[in-house]
């Protein structure tokens, strides 16, 4: 394995994941105990729900900054592009118009999606919250800086630090409100207020990493969009599919979306560890992009070491859900057990075309990003209404997993037709492994006898034990990559 024959990539690879993995989990414990505290304030249902659809609305339309400006300034400083000034005035100045577009677009409509739900107190708090919008577009520009320059360890503190302030003030909000009685309102300031906190911290970490002040060539605007224009429409339909099914089932039942919504918050765990190695791949293997050997090691790597995480934490998610779901949230919230089982499959799915859209943007090639994420949202965006009106909530979420099952079927298709050559058996056999030794063990465990927490450590050990075993026998060496240059031509499109 790599490991072996450079120990350098693997380490530099896991290493900087697991620093951006860390600070996305520190995110999703934030944000995830923010979800338990308020359902402690408000103990009501449906009262949650109200808060997560406005959530999710405010979501559901943050999806769409950036133009996918951010990707393409990402790229422009890795690859050390002679425009990459220019590339960041360019994004700074547009997607900050953009973001106060979309913030006046979302104040226009408030009273229309507030009459919608028959709720008049979501006027006024959709018009605040949709100030979020503008700020959010000025911090993702600066975390794309930190991003492209591989700052990774700058970059996990700029995620993690305004993700707890507009949390920790979401939740002051809420307790506030309970002398006030206008519950949004106060959500909706306490977030504002934490978010600005936030973008102010992320100022200050990358700040000396800022170019200087000039006239940008707005010529350079068009080879911008045409990279970030794919990335940007992938990762709405990528994006829209969670807030979507949370608005959808808040039209039918405030409860089941609030029980779907703690099933999200569950499998976030789980997509972050995706979302880690798609921060630090871009990047990593865009600086290789004219080297094919280096780019099927890389992405090869890359797939395998994110499937050794995905494969044991989707497979305990599932067959502990009712313990999950009630150890979490309360006895109250137990049927979040029902949603978190296609939840967890189609995450677990997602991630083969969430990663692998970002190695073929990587190489320049970001339509793969594109296309297997609009067969997804539209699966999703088509199929779920009709179900929630004809079998109900529950069945509302299987559109969902059969979206990624098509999106990855697609991206293994555009990977083997952009030029993103792999060897499956390493990036996804081998990881099956230490999970299936993992099962057998938890099973056994706890047929005799052992707690779910007893069995989950003992499962933990096996997994890590037959994992080390497997990493140790060096699949990938330098004999390996000559086998796969023997039996794989390879004639990048790119070249």
């Amino acid at each position: 394995m790599v490991s072996r024959s450079n120990p350098g990539v693997g380490r530099y690879l896991i290493g900087n994941v697991v620093v951006v993995f860390m600070a996305l989990l520190v995110n999703q414990i934030v944000q995830t105990a923010g979800a338990a505290i308020l359902t402690h304030i408000v103990a009501n249902p449906a009262r949650y729900g109200e808060i997560n659809v406005l959530l999710q609305i405010l979501g559901l339309v943050g999806i769409f900054l950036s133009l996918g400006l951010n990707s393409a300034l990402t790229y422009a400083l890795a690859t050390g592009r002679p425009e990459r000034d220019d590339a960041f005035w360019l994004t700074l100045w547009v997607s900050l118009g953009f973001g106060v577009v979309l913030a006046g677009s979302l104040a226009l409509s408030a009273g229309i999606i507030a009459a919608l739900y028959r709720i008049p107190a979501l006027e006024p708090a959709i018009v605040i919250m949709g100030l979020i919008l503008v700020v959010n577009s000025l911090a993702n520009i600066l975390t794309a800086v930190l991003s492209g320059q591989k700052l990774f360890r700058r970059q996990a503190l700029a995620m993690v630090l305004p993700v707890f302030a507009s949390t920790v003030g979401m939740v002051i909000g809420a307790a506030v409100s309970l002398r006030s009685h206008h519950l949004l309102l106060w959500v909706a300031l306490g977030q504002v207020a934490g978010t600005v906190a936030g973008v102010v911290t992320i100022g200050v970490l990358s700040r000396p990493y800022l170019p200087r002040l000039f006239r940008p060539d707005w010529s350079y605007l068009r080879t911008l969009l045409r990279y970030g224009l794919p990335m940007w429409a992938g990762n709405i339909f990528k994006s829209f599919q969670q807030p979507f099914l949370v608005i959808t089932m808040g039209l039918v039942s405030f409860s089941a979306a609030g029980f779907l919504t703690n099933s999200l918050k569950i499998i976030g765990f789980i997509a972050n560890i995706t979302w880690a190695f798609n921060i630090v791949v871009l990047p990593w293997l865009s600086e290789v992009q004219h080297q094919p050997e280096l780019i099927r090691m890389r992405a090869t790597l890359a797939f395998r070491y994110n499937n050794y995480l995905i494969y044991p934490l989707s497979v305990v998610t599932i067959m502990e859900r009712h313990w999950i779901s009630v150890t979490v949230f309360g006895p109250q919230y137990a049927h979040t057990a029902a949603y978190l089982l296609p939840a967890t499959i189609a995450i677990g799915l997602s991630s083969v075309s969430r990663l692998g859209g970002t190695l073929l943007a990587g190489i320049g090639q970001p339509r793969g990003n594109f296309w297997p994420m609009v067969a997804s949202g539209l699966v999703t965006l088509i199929a779920t209404p009709l179900l929630l009106l004809k079998a109900g909530p529950v069945a509302a979420v299987y559109p969902y997993l059969w979206g990624w099952v098509l999106a990855t079927a697609l991206t293994i298709a555009f990977a083997l037709k952009d030029g993103l050559w792999l060897d499956y058996g390493d990036a996804f056999g081998w990881p099956m492994v230490p999970s299936a030794a993992m099962v057998a063990s938890y099973g056994l465990a706890k047929a005799l006898g052992l707690g779910p927490l007893g069995a989950l450590l003992l499962a933990l050990a096996v997994l890590a034990t037959v994992t080390g075993a497997i990493e140790q026998r060096g699949r990938w060496g330098a004999r390996h990559i000559q086998r796969l240059k023997r039996h794989v031509p390879f004639h990048p499109p790119w070249a």
